[in-house]
């Protein structure tokens, strides 16, 4: 009932009809008018990170006795976005109830029996909850499932609880605080695919989906218990296999988590016991043999972070290919979910478990984990003891390139709310300027903070940003890196800097930096060239640049007479791309020429075809110069002494029979060609590389990197 001093004022509560056509319409103005606040809260309608909305938003009601009348926007979910909206009506007006806001309930563990109908694309489950509920004003507690899920009985201790349920928003009157075990009993219909969760007759997915009730987007533990429909299915869940239990198969998830990953699917396995862990992989659609490939790929990368980060906390790890998943890749801690491309070197979701795993992320403030993840990738590229190391650190140095999006949000305040901009944040600026701190602390103390982080850092609660300053302020003092978060991580952009003028005298520069727009604090690689072309590089910190830009290096070793400024763009900051002149750069643009002698060479590589050997200029040459003559001159040329199987270069030895060699010749006059030689049975990787040698799987022994000249990043002196 409308009181009637509103109706006289001519003021009404909106209809869920008028609010879902404004949502519709994402009409956020329009909708601001109704909130109790500024209407900020509606600016999620136009879009999550990972394109939650894209279905559209539904206005509806959802009321309980005694407790008040709420108004639910729904949509389809998907894992790491935002989620459905919950206002409470207050008059004419709307008040917003964040996911985070805490209202008493915390939920500690979980014990899931999941079972399917496979024809109905239906999932059948039961949840036993372990709660606490502590003192709280407010007169409710929330589950969230996704929308597609519903509950039909909530009991506790036997005892029915009354619930309303509107979308995935389940709500439940205030309970005595105190410890509660509740039983929930729910279904969905799963038919998201490449989304969300899906079940079809060969892959049964509720990854990438909400089908466990959450509260406040917490961690928990769980316990899960899963009947596949028939013995052909193989279960693939979170956490250590426990075994069967009649026909169910069970796991137990010790780590508390927020995102729980579920797929149970007819597939191939292989497995390999590796430095003590088994490493795995599941696939309906790649070769066993190919399969065989992913235990010892991902064998130095779970041994590299366990040294560095905190040891791993589970007994396997492995990858799944999933046909339903859809694109990219959904990390689960103790194995990952892939939409295709593996076997493959991926360092990057093995990493959270300990970045979204161990330290857990809502995704709602920041998507630091990414950053986190990205970042990790790259080191451990660098630093694994795979081939040389120097070579390694050259190879795959980072490259900090700015994105509009970076101008979106501060790091510190960029959740799924903000749309895709988050992603951009999250796995790009985040990375770029975790690797710039690298720069200025060295990498040693960087990754000794983030082991310190990860130690004292509560068990099962989420981490943010805001906690990884406190200990990098703590533990490296003689640093001084405040005004660095401020500027990199509580206000958005980057930087719009150029080396403006220097003059060179007795090992001293003396230069001074133009700034457009806010300064940063950053560190910043100056390369000093003598006549000879020999090069000394050394790092400016912007702290010690005075306001007017001055600054000077001392200690410079070499007769400068020109400086790089920046040459790799390792600083975030507005700049022309680097150019390498890589292999990587070349591959996609040449001819392949192969030898007929040497059909196992280098595999990998698929592109056009030709026998056209007239000229040599955009091919790509892949055999043994000694059945492929062309091959002799251009191995000189590059520096590669082959002696049958036997490949030389600059002082290691490699065995073309299971490791490979590449390079870019140029041939003058500005053509070139690509070399290839050897087994490789993963597609090379060299990085920035015009030349390197590779293993068995692809990975990097050895390699050579162009200084990246430009004609708009040097001064003469």
């Amino acid at each position: 009932m409308v009181p009637l001093v509103l109706l006289l004022l001519g003021q009404q509560s909106p209809s869920l009809d008028t609010l879902t056509s404004l949502a519709k319409q994402k009409d956020i103005a329009g909708l601001a008018k109704y909130s109790t606040g500024d209407g900020h809260e509606f600016k999620v309608l136009r879009g999550g990170a990972y394109d939650v909305g894209k279905f559209g938003w539904t206005a509806k009601s959802l009321k309980m006795d005694g407790i008040g009348d709420f108004v639910v926007f729904t949509t389809p979910l998907t894992s790491e976005d935002i989620g459905e909206l919950l206002f409470e009506r207050a008059g004419t007006k709307l008040k917003y109830i964040d996911e985070q806001d805490k209202d008493g309930i915390r939920l500690r563990h979980h014990k899931v029996h999941v079972s399917f109908n496979v024809a109905k694309k239906e999932a059948f489950l039961t949840d036993e909850i372990s709660a606490e509920i502590s003192p709280n004003e407010k007169k409710f507690h929330l589950l969230r499932f996704s929308p597609c899920y519903t509950v039909s009985s909530i009991t506790d201790g036997g005892k029915a609880v009354p619930f309303k349920q509107t979308g995935g928003i389940v709500m439940i009157p205030k309970l005595k605080p105190g410890n509660v075990k509740l039983d929930v009993t729910y279904t969905g219909i799963v038919n998201l695919p490449d989304y969300a969760g899906s079940i079809t007759p060969e892959v049964i997915t509720l990854t990438n989906d909400y089908w466990y009730p959450m509260a406040n987007r917490m961690p928990a533990t769980f316990e899960i218990s899963v009947v596949p429909p028939s013995n052909e299915y193989t279960v693939v869940a979170q956490g250590n296999y426990v075994g069967k239990d009649g026909k169910a198969e069970k796991f137990d998830m010790e780590l508390p988590a927020i995102y729980w990953s579920l797929t149970v699917l007819k597939t191939k396995h292989v497995a390999e016991k590796i430095d003590g862990r088994t490493l795995q992989m599941w696939s309906p659609r790649v070769s066993v043999d190919r399969m065989k490939l992913q235990p010892k790929l991902y064998a130095p990368i779970i041994d590299f972070y366990s040294r560095n980060f905190a040891p791993f906390p589970f007994d396997s790890y492995g990858a799944l290919d999933s046909p339903s998943y859809g694109g990219g890749a959904l990390e689960a801690y103790s194995y990952a979910t892939y939409g295709g491309g593996l076997p493959e070197e991926d360092a990057h979701e093995p990493s959270h478990t300990w970045w979204g795993g161990i330290m857990p992320n809502t995704y709602l403030n920041s998507f630091w984990n990414e950053s986190f993840a990205d970042w990790s990738e790259g080191c451990f590229r660098r630093g694994v003891a795979i081939g040389n190391t120097d070579d390694r650190k050259v190879l795959f140095q980072t490259v900090s390139m700015p994105q509009e999006d970076y101008n979106e949000a501060p790091l510190m305040a960029s959740g799924a709310s903000i749309g895709a901009a988050a992603g951009s944040l999250g796995y790009g600026k985040g990375a770029l300027v975790l690797a710039m701190l690298e720069q200025l602390v060295g990498t040693q103390n960087l990754v000794g903070c983030m082991r310190d982080w990860i130690a004292n850092h509560p068990k099962g609660e989420p981490a943010e940003w805001e906690q990884f300053e406190a200990v990098v302020l703590k533990k490296l003092p003689q640093f001084a890196l405040k005004d660095f978060f401020n500027d990199w991580f509580r206000r958005p952009g980057y930087a719009n800097v150029k080396l403006a003028s220097g003059y060179f005298a007795k090992g001293v520069f003396s230069g001074k930096l133009a700034w457009s727009g806010p300064t940063f604090r950053m560190p910043v690689d100056l390369w000093f060239e003598d006549a000879s072309g020999r090069r000394e590089v050394k790092m400016l910190d912007t702290k010690n640049v005075d306001p007017q830009g001055n600054f000077k290096i001392e200690g410079i070793g070499v007769g400068a007479k020109k400086v790089y400024f920046d040459p790799y763009h390792r600083a975030l900051r507005v700049g022309p791309d680097p150019i390498f002149a890589s292999f990587g750069d070349f591959e996609g643009h040449v001819q392949i020429v192969r030898d007929a002698k040497h059909p196992e060479y280098l595999q990998s590589f698929t592109g056009q075809t030709t026998a056209d050997l007239s000229t040599l200029d955009g091919k790509f040459l892949i055999g043994n110069p000694a059945t492929m003559p062309e091959l002799k001159s251009l191995c000189d040329k590059a520096g590669f002494q082959v002696d049958g199987d036997q490949l030389t270069f600059d002082g290691t030895t490699i065995d073309l029979k299971s490791n490979a060699a590449l390079a870019v010749v140029e041939l003058g006059g500005g053509k070139r060609c690509l070399i290839g030689l050897g087994v490789s049975q993963m597609p090379p990787n060299i990085g920035h590389g015009y030349i390197g040698l590779v293993d068995n799987l692809g990975r990097a022994l050895r390699g050579q990197v162009h200084f990246p000249l430009r004609p708009d990043n040097w001064l003469a002196l």
